[in-house]
């Protein structure tokens, strides 16, 4: 016959001589039977017949302290377990014997057990709940004297289950899977320069625990090839000295230390908190509630969930069959204290893992003065910026306004050349006009000599009449230009155009030893112009390109610096005109070492020139008589080489013949 049944005669002789002790006990407080418990609530009224019959009276007896940390959070999952109940109300009644810290043994459930059965003598109990295997065995073997109906479920721990032959009816046990093994081969990964595990713990009050944590560390190490040394039912302070001295390859696991060889209880948590501090390896537990007292972490038994599945368990009620253990999934936990104590990165963790007791970030200690120095300095910005805008805008429209004041200095420049060249022009036109009416009178009197001069002399004065004539048409566009009257636009040919302006710059090309090499595509056709006012713009391109090229004459070296006082080969102008689609192209190149990129964007600018006698107006001059012809201007600077100036002209359309 089983140990937990017993005969009723024994039974009933057992009862009479509790309930006589019960009796001379009187009203005696819970401690003075090595155990406490929450307040049995008074008998129920006839009243409260319908209420009474609703709820569900659930015991749960453990025989450690009330305030052990696993037990505080067992007992969350429980009541969140039993929260879930619709139709039932379930009242909870706790009884912690204490027997630990207490230094009581397993004789004092003896004396406990007459107590309990006076105490809930009035109050049925439909479920009882162990959470040991010592309140377990004692709950079975007194069954029928506490409540002989109640469903027993039991909270055991690793290696302390009832086999499945023992296993009474109404009877359901809840584990944890075994952390041991998953925790030593997650520790190896952490920390593979282990060489060593250490298993430290008491066998007593939970022998059944230790020896299968044991035997299973004993084997996993050997399939690991790691040392394996137990620190098992040591004094306390052999104990202290021998985890201080582990070097820091060992992977301790820590089981539980209760009471050390003065007779002195501890808590297994607190005591951890101080072991931990001692040694230099790593601690690893097997429960959650050791998870922040020092050890590193791993898959721990989770005793919240443990709880929750008990209560669930109740509110399915009972089961005609035995069921099979139910076994709750471990947790994986981890401490960052103790992983940055050791240097270990979370990185290195499994998925799905849950770091507790992370320092916060600096955001979320600090979030309101952060949030405020984020505000101001990004207003600080938005000044800043707003004052550097203004700051440039500033600067700009002074430059602005120092380019118009030079504007208006230039333009005042520009009127009064005008109004010069007009007075000049004007002054011009009469002994321009006596000296023609002179050569008309001279040509007609050579006409009347037979001499033998008089041929070359009449020659003479035909090439006076004709410059004389040019020199009045370029007076007549110098008024023109100034008056801002437009031209009447001819048929002008190019290549007689060119003919006609190296004969006028001849004598200045030969003192100046340059050579022009002139390339005009045959068939070219005639542009529409003013053939005066492009004989100067000729002439004009012409004398910037001789005088760059004669020497002393200011043309730019390659690295920008003026070339002065120095002798070298006059090289040759290259005078092009070529086809451009409906227009015409002039170009005139020369090979005077270009001009420096400072002040090549202002080229076409009046009074910008980079000769010491020049005014600057050669080029602009140009520009001039282009816009007036609706062409188009291009200046080709190559510093170290030299400067091709390109002017496309409008072809003259044969319809205007």
């Amino acid at each position: 016959m089983p140990a937990f049944r017993m005969s009723r005669t024994r039974s009933r002789l057992r009862l009479l001589a509790l309930l006589c002790l019960a009796a001379c006990l009187g009203s005696s407080s819970p401690a003075s039977v090595a155990f406490a418990s929450d307040p049995v609530p008074p008998p129920k009224s006839v009243d409260d017949a319908p209420a009474r019959a609703k709820a569900e009276r659930v015991l749960v007896i453990d025989e450690e302290g009330p305030t052990r940390p696993a037990f505080v959070q067992m007992m969350e999952g429980l009541r969140q377990g039993l929260a879930e109940a619709r139709a039932v109300r379930y009242d909870v009644f706790i009884e912690n014997l204490d027997l630990t810290r207490l230094r009581r043994g397993s004789a004092d459930l003896e004396r406990a057990t007459g107590w309990l059965i006076e105490k809930y003598r009035d109050v049925p109990i439909d479920v009882i709940v162990t959470t040991s295997r010592l309140t377990r065995d004692f709950v079975l073997e007194n069954r029928e004297l506490l409540s002989p109906h109640a469903r027993v479920v039991a909270l055991e721990r690793l290696g302390e289950q009832l086999g499945e032959r023992q296993t009474p009816p109404n009877f359901r046990s809840i584990s944890s899977e075994s952390p041991t093994i998953p925790t030593l081969i997650m520790a190896q990964r952490l920390f593979p320069q282990a060489r060593r595990v250490v298993l430290a713990g008491q066998s007593q009050p939970h022998p059944g625990s230790l020896a299968a944590t044991d035997a299973a560390l004993r084997k996993s190490a050997g399939e690991l090839e790691l040392e394996y040394l137990p620190l098992i039912d040591l004094p306390l302070s052999e104990l202290r000295s021998r985890l201080r001295s582990l070097p820091s390859d060992s992977l301790v696991f820590y089981l539980g230390y209760w009471k050390d060889e003065l007779g002195r209880p501890h808590v297994p948590a607190e005591l951890l908190s101080e072991l931990s501090a001692e040694t230099a390896a790593p601690l690893f537990g097997l429960i959650d509630t050791f998870v922040g007292r020092g050890v590193v972490g791993g898959l721990v038994a989770d005793s919240h969930a443990v709880g929750l599945v008990a209560g669930r368990e109740i509110l399915a009620g009972p089961s005609p069959d035995s069921p099979a253990p139910i076994r709750v999934p471990l947790a994986t936990l981890f401490d960052e204290r103790a992983l940055k104590r050791h240097g270990v990165s979370t990185a290195q963790l499994p998925a799905g893992s849950r770091v507790l007791f992370q320092e916060p970030r600096l955001w979320d200690r600090y979030w309101p003065q952060l949030l405020g120095g984020i505000v101001l300095v990004g207003m600080q910005t938005a000044l800043i910026l707003s004052l550097i805008n203004q700051l440039r805008r500033r600067r700009r429209a002074e430059q602005i306004v120092a380019e118009q004041r030079e504007q208006l200095t230039h333009a005042s420049r520009v009127s009064t050349l005008g109004q010069f060249a007009a007075s000049l022009a004007h002054e011009l036109s009469q002994p321009l006009g006596s000296i023609l009416n002179n050569l008309e009178v001279a040509e007609q009197l050579l006409r009347r000599d037979d001499s033998a001069v008089a041929p070359e002399l009449r020659e003479i004065v035909a090439d006076i009449v004709s410059d004389e004539r040019r020199a009045g048409a370029v007076l007549d566009r110098i008024r023109a230009l100034v008056r801002r009257q437009r031209f009447t636009a001819g048929p002008v040919e190019l290549p007689s155009l060119v003919r006609g302006v190296l004969a006028l710059a001849s004598p200045r090309l030969e003192a100046s030893r340059v050579a022009v090499s002139v390339q005009c595509d045959p068939g070219i056709p005639r542009v529409a112009g003013d053939e005066i006012l492009l004989q100067q713009l000729l002439l004009n391109l012409l004398a910037n390109s001789a005088e760059a090229l004669r020497p002393g004459g200011g043309a730019l070296a390659a690295d920008g610096g003026e070339e002065t006082g120095q002798s070298r080969e006059a090289q040759p102008i290259v005078i092009r005109a070529q086809r451009d689609g409906d227009a015409v192209e002039l170009a005139v190149i020369d090979k005077a070492g270009g001009v420096a990129e400072s002040v090549q964007g202002a080229m076409l600018e009046p009074f910008v020139t980079t000769k010491r006698e020049g005014l600057g107006m050669g080029l602009s001059i140009v520009r001039s008589i282009v816009e007036q012809h609706e062409g188009e201007l291009r200046v080709e600077n190559e510093p170290g080489r030299g400067v091709t100036v390109r002017v496309r002209l409008p072809a003259w359309k044969q319809g205007r013949d």
